[in-house]
């Protein structure tokens, strides 16, 4: 690490810098191609090439839709992953994931002060820690990350030099500076297609719905699927997981799309109207792609060997799926026929 690491990204996140101050996951991986990187992190290559800034102002125009996406960058010898506003390749599933075979490091904050600094290395996560804050490091080897943290105090108030330290522990651990300019270079970027989106966490939560309690069996859950599926117009063959998140990344680029940035007027009320007119554009195939992606998810989840589980994300994704479609007005009288 330089000795100006620390000052070179409090200039970066300053107002008028170029890295996003607010809220920012920038991972590392030593030896990985962009390819092997976005991959592992659930992102797979998309032809697609953005910058960080358009790519964050593209989430942001999404919005309450949701958006993730990731660029990346190939620098001496690392792949830099870095999401405006995104946590995912900042979770140590994930992190953990990337650094089979090699060494991978993540850092992220957001706007309410939230932050996490990790190191992982052969699938593990040796040592993680909230900067922001005083809580302790975990980990399998919690003072493996000692030797990199060492000058970095986190103890100064200006929230920039939290991050900022934060930016040049990754610095030290690879030997590479983000340059100045690197927020602005078109760079390969790709969206991400989160596993837990087709299998929360507690399927269980699911088998008490709109009133009606259900009892866990296979018939229960093939027959949700079968709704959702014919709901929607699918027919499930074939790798259901992979169809699922192949029909959600089609829905992702078509938002992608719909939410490029674009020149907007000065007048305020100008603006307004025309941001409000392109969050209500025609989004039809957008929604049916989501669709899509649930009904199959739907069928997938049917299948796996515990009947509470498979209810449980049965009848979450044929749920998603209708609320896709029509998201102010979903009929769930369909449960109540499952019982």
């Amino acid at each position: 690490m330089r000795p100006d690491a620390v000052d070179h990204y409090v200039t970066l996140l300053a107002d008028d810098g170029s890295l996003p101050s607010e809220a920012f996951c920038l991972t590392v991986v030593r030896g990985l191609s962009v390819t092997e990187a976005l991959t592992r992190v659930d992102a797979p290559p998309s032809g697609r090439t953005a910058t960080l800034a358009d790519a964050g102002q593209t989430s942001v125009a999404a919005y309450p839709d949701d958006l993730p996406l990731v660029v990346a960058d190939h620098l001496d010898g690392w792949t830099l992953l870095a999401a405006d506003n995104g946590y995912h390749c900042a979770r140590a599933e994930v992190v953990a994931k990337l650094s089979v075979g090699t060494v991978a490091a993540s850092v992220y904050w957001n706007v309410e002060f939230d932050s996490n600094l990790m190191l992982a290395q052969e699938g593990r996560v040796l040592s993680a820690f909230e900067f922001i804050g005083s809580a302790p490091r975990s980990g399998d080897r919690p003072d493996a990350i000692r030797p990199y943290l060492e000058g970095l105090t986190f103890e100064d108030a200006h929230a920039y030099r939290f991050c900022a330290e934060a930016l040049a522990f990754l610095e030290r651990l690879s030997g590479v500076r983000v340059p100045a300019d690197w927020s602005t270079r078109d760079l390969p970027a790709a969206v991400i297609v989160d596993p837990l989106r087709f299998r929360p966490p507690n399927p269980r939560n699911w088998l008490s719905v709109d009133g009606t309690d259900l009892e866990p069996s296979h018939e229960a859950a093939r027959r949700a699927a079968e709704r959702a599926c014919e709901a929607h117009g699918v027919v499930p063959d074939g790798d259901l997981l992979a169809r699922a998140h192949a029909e959600y990344r089609e829905a992702l680029h078509l938002r992608w799309q719909r939410c490029l940035p674009q020149a907007l007027p000065a007048d305020p009320v100008e603006r307004l109207q025309a941001e409000s007119r392109r969050r209500h554009a025609e989004n039809g195939a957008e929604r049916a792609a989501v669709a899509r992606a649930h009904a199959v998810a739907a069928t997938d989840g049917s299948r796996v060997a515990d009947p509470a589980e498979a209810l449980g994300w049965a009848v979450y994704n044929a749920i998603q799926a209708d609320r896709a479609v029509n998201p102010h007005q979903v009929d769930l009288r369909w449960v109540q026929r499952l019982t």
